[in-house]
């Protein structure tokens, strides 16, 4: 999910530097900062269906709203993921825990349809 920002020259040249991300770490951990960002999450939370837009399909409305928020998270987790070493944090894996993709048995793990596989 995070992946291509995480994944950015700066990003990496950032995390790269313990300095750099103990000093974001504490700076995150600031109690203005916190309680700053924890109202910025609160913002993105869905409580309700966006308004409609006039000449627009609702669904359209819903998206952009969807987007705006998955945007705002993106940023919130990628801060977090900036406080530790490359490598050492969920978004590292593109998102996904290490116990979800270890549990797949590998036929559905196989990306390749069953048809394009090589014969064992």
């Amino acid at each position: 999910m995070n992946t291509p920002v995480l994944s950015s020259p700066e990003i990496r040249q950032f995390r790269s530097s313990a300095l750099l991300q103990q000093s974001l770490k504490a700076a995150l951990g600031q109690p203005e900062i916190k309680a700053a960002l924890e109202a910025i999450a609160s913002t993105v939370l869905p409580r309700s269906i966006p308004e409609t837009i006039p000449g627009n399909h609702p669904d359209t409305a819903i998206a952009h709203q969807y987007y705006r928020m998955f945007g705002v998270q993106q940023v919130l987790s990628t801060l977090e993921a900036m406080t530790v070493p490359s490598g050492k944090h969920k978004l590292d894996n593109g998102g996904m825990l290490p116990v979800f993709e270890a549990t797949l048995p590998d036929e559905y793990a196989d990306p390749l349809p069953p048809s394009a596989r090589p014969k064992e």
